[in-house]
């Protein structure tokens, strides 16, 4: 294989690699994975599509080219590439694989990497040049990468939260799962369109600010991960068991006298001073030996 292919993909083997050494207490099996790259290739073919539609019905309608730029890299663009990826992603709402949260990144990197993937190899080899590889693959494809943690971290904790029974919470990660990728990926391509250099530099900038706040989040997200518990709601707790009876104590039957003997019973374990009446054991006189007292 030619080294343009290679440079095309290796930041991708290396992002996902990255992506995959946070998951730290459960790992996600490889064909799930496969499975979600692949998705992730293919989400490219109905984007290009809706972007092909979107932007002959902007230019038939006759917008200037600020506004065209505008509602083209602003809404367009990344509403088609992110919906398709969010579309692809769904398809992991009811894995039985997917029990923390932090599976969501998981699952929204790997289709995130696969459409950079498939669009970096053809952006690569339409140009066939090798700074267009190295310029994407440290620009471009961190993008979708980043733009796949925000939206894997939302999915992960409305899925937890849905789970949980807090269905306002997990409506409102809901929505945050298209709106923040769609709002980064808009700035960094309406950025890029621009002639002003100053407007492009202030979206790269953004890209890189961005890029340290996701690495941020994805590591407070492995170390705060938790599972997802099972069905809508937390089952409530029993309640507690009321506290036992004590047992009855047994009937004491009364104690004989010994023969011989003469004693008092104090109650059903205590004896008290029983004086014997028979010569003293240590013999002669009858000298009773010490009180004994059987306590």
């Amino acid at each position: 294989m030619s080294i343009l292919f290679w440079l095309a993909v290796l930041p991708s083997i290396l992002l996902a690699a990255r992506v995959l050494s946070y998951d730290r207490i459960e790992k996600e099996p490889p064909r799930l994975l496969i499975k979600l790259f692949v998705m992730g290739m293919l989400t490219c073919i109905p984007a290009a599509l809706i972007e092909a539609a979107g932007e002959w019905g902007i230019t038939a309608v006759g917008f200037g080219p600020f506004m065209t730029s505008a509602l083209t890299y602003l809404l367009l663009v990344p509403l088609a590439e992110e919906g398709m990826k969010l579309l692809a992603l769904r398809s992991t709402h009811r894995d039985p694989n997917f029990n923390y949260t932090f599976d969501g990144i998981v699952y929204s990197v790997m289709v995130a990497l696969g459409f950079a993937t498939l669009e970096n190899i053809l952006y690569v080899f339409e140009f066939q040049t090798v700074e267009t590889a190295v310029m994407r693959g440290i620009i471009s494809v961190p993008m979708h990468c980043v733009c796949g943690i925000f939206m894997g971290y939302f999915y992960g904790v409305s899925r937890g939260q849905e789970a949980r029974g807090s269905a306002q919470a997990a409506a409102t990660a809901d929505r945050l799962t298209l709106a923040v990728p769609s709002i980064i990926h808009g700035v960094f391509d309406f950025s890029l369109d621009q002639e002003s250099e100053l407007v492009t530099l202030l979206g790269l900038a953004f890209t890189v600010l961005v890029f340290f706040v996701a690495i941020r989040n994805i590591k407070m997200a492995s170390e705060t991960d938790q599972p997802i518990m099972p069905g809508f709601a937390t089952p409530a707790a029993p309640p507690a068991a009321p506290p036992a009876e004590p047992a009855a104590r047994p009937a004491v039957k009364p104690v004989e006298p010994l023969a011989g003997k003469s004693g008092t019973v104090v109650d059903d374990r205590k004896y008290t001073t029983v004086e014997r009446k028979s010569p003293s054991f240590w013999g002669g006189g009858g000298t009773p030996p010490p009180p004994f007292n059987m306590q």
